[in-house]
């Protein structure tokens, strides 16, 4: 089932499209909207997925009608007569039937996966120190911050339109570029609270270990040094894994690494199971022209050897941080605590956390994330923002 959003339509309701009869929400949890990026069943969302322009829920005729004559917002569902309002949103709806179709399994995994995004609230920003940063730099995306009257700024509408579904911020503040020293504009709403982050420990390097071998260590790349011998460095073997996860070559990688040797990459490669993985994505390249993420999303631009296991990892490492931070939200609903989430960072997620909170938020932290399918992942709490000197 398909609705529109009313924040499209400027009406106080979502309006139903089903049957042969328009009607008004409630919507129940299986339905798909249009016109609100922000809601975790977003139409745009899915579209995007598969490289699609999602559809204007207003027939252009009635758009461009109203385009030099409207002063403000226009109230779509008065203006539009119920049976052509009614035929477009049915098309609409026929269409994007065939999108679910293309996307299969991973459009409900899509779904859960951006439960997170549906949750995410204003964060506290502090104008003084805003004003501050600004002085400092020339980068406009400080811009992007400034508060409303209440001192708060949205959380931004993220996009899924790249070739692994890794977010980028369709509008709003530009929290994804933004320099981690300029963080100090954000504070807590909470009278001694902090804006802590919660970040996945080598998420990218885990998620391939834990479907090669069923388990990863904390210190994964102390890991494979201990496992390759020879005082290999810590420092070399990581700059190595994710070049190799990146779709570099060996040659390439013991040019830019140093002293790494051709062996050692093999036994690299050989500790994140990269032999078999290449062979299946191959496999699969070959017999259905293009691969997929563990869950199934289409990644079409996958064509060459060397963005195989790239874009495999990436992409699933987007739902496995997605996902798992919507569990992490249930659990501190569930226990009812005074943590509000502010805005996805990748594989980080700020919350902003009320002072009486933070020790039971560090002990459901310190317990990790049990991802289906994949396995258990450590995750870390800090401050968002730590003052330097």
């Amino acid at each position: 089932m398909l609705a529109v959003s009313g924040r499209i339509l400027n009406s106080p309701r979502d309006l139903i499209v089903g049957g042969s009869k328009l009607s008004w929400g409630p919507l129940d949890e299986s339905t798909w909207v249009l016109g609100d990026p922000t809601r975790a069943r977003s139409v745009e969302a899915a579209m995007e997925t598969i490289d699609l322009e999602p559809p204007d829920p207003i027939p252009a005729e009635y758009r461009a009608s109203m385009q030099d004559i409207a002063r403000g917002p226009v109230p779509w569902p008065l203006v539009i007569p119920q049976h052509v309002l009614g035929e477009h949103l049915r098309g609409i709806s026929s269409g994007f039937d065939d999108t679910l179709e293309q996307l299969g399994d991973y459009a409900e995994h899509l779904a859960s996966s951006r439960r997170i995004l549906s949750k995410l609230r204003p964060c506290r920003v502090d104008l003084a120190s805003l004003r501050v940063e600004q002085g400092r730099s020339t980068t406009s995306i400080l811009d992007s911050f400034e508060p409303g009257a209440d001192s708060m700024c949205p959380p931004p509408v993220y996009s899924h339109a790249t070739a692994t579904g890794r977010l980028t911020v369709r509008e709003g503040p530009r929290i994804l570029t933004l320099q981690k020293n300029h963080r100090r504009i954000l504070s807590s709403r909470f009278s001694g609270g902090r804006v802590m982050q919660v970040d996945f420990v080598s998420l990218e390097p885990r998620v391939l270990r834990l479907l090669s071998d069923g388990s990863a260590p904390t210190d994964i790349y102390s890991d494979v040094a201990a496992k390759l011998g020879g005082g290999s460095n810590r420092r070399q073997v990581k700059l190595a894994t994710l070049k190799l996860l990146y779709g570099s070559s060996r040659a390439g990688i013991t040019d830019e690494v140093g002293s790494i040797s051709s062996q050692s990459i093999r036994r690299i490669e050989e500790y994140f199971g990269l032999p078999g993985l290449r062979a299946r994505l191959t496999r699969e390249l070959a017999g259905s022209g293009a691969i997929r993420s563990l869950w199934g999303r289409p990644l079409p631009e996958a064509k060459e050897q060397h963005l195989l296991v790239s874009h495999f990892t990436q992409s699933t490492a987007v739902d496995v941080a997605l996902g798992g931070f919507g569990d992490l939200l249930t659990r501190i609903e569930g226990e009812d605590l005074n943590v509000v989430p502010c805005y996805v960072l990748h594989d980080a997620l700020l919350l902003d956390v009320h002072p009486e909170e933070e020790t039971r938020l560090r002990e459901i932290v310190a317990e990790g994330l049990e991802i289906e399918t994949v396995g258990h992942f450590e995750i870390s709490l800090t401050p968002a923002y730590i003052e330097e000197g």
